[in-house]
């Protein structure tokens, strides 16, 4: 299980990753979900983050999923962001 919150996302301005701001991504990035997965999974997996609340637990199969979309259906700057929530969901899970 991983933790991630889709509300508060630090989205990079450029590539140096100097500048950058914090933003809710949660409807967004669902939507990215909702239109370009398929099955039951990606879909109960939109109205998750859709429907979440700060920080909330995602199982390794949804991660797989989050990272499947986040490499080949967002921006860079919106891929890097959620590999970062993913990196330092998963280190602070390794943590405990």
């Amino acid at each position: 299980m991983v933790k991630i919150n889709f509300e508060r996302v630090k989205i990079y301005t450029g590539v140096a990753h100097k500048e950058f701001f914090i933003t809710n991504i949660k409807e967004s990035f669902a939507d990215v979900i909702y239109k370009h997965g398929s099955g039951i999974k990606a879909h109960a997996l939109a109205f998750k983050i859709f429907n979440s609340n700060g920080e909330t637990d995602y199982t390794d199969e949804e991660i797989c999923l989050i990272r499947f979309a986040a490499e080949n259906y967002c921006t860079p700057n919106c891929m890097d962001a959620i590999m970062e929530l993913l990196d330092s969901g998963k280190e602070s899970n390794d943590n405990k």
